[in-house]
């Protein structure tokens, strides 16, 4: 099993959606997807930021990929990192 960053928003909008489209999966890997939030321009950090994993593909280098969904409801700015776990099954 290993995590990494697999992407990083440095600054994420307030009140924003975005989708990720990720691939380069094999077929007998599970993935888990979260986050790392900071609030930025203040010492708090965390926030309501949410993660969704959506819809599962074939991508064309024959890969699985993946969509994620990331949400921000709040009027703040977030600097927010997304991690992936990868586990061969």
């Amino acid at each position: 099993m290993s995590s990494n960053v697999v992407y990083r928003y440095f600054q994420f909008e307030p009140n924003s959606s975005r989708g990720l489209f990720i691939h380069g999966y094999s077929d007998t890997e599970a993935v888990d997807y979260c986050l790392v939030v900071a609030r930025l321009g203040g010492a708090e950090t965390g926030g309501p930021i949410t993660i969704t994993q959506g819809e599962t593909y074939r991508h064309v280098d024959g890969t699985v990929a993946r969509k994620v969904y990331i949400t921000n409801p709040t009027p703040s700015w977030f600097h927010v990192d997304v991690i992936q776990t990868r586990d061969p099954f």
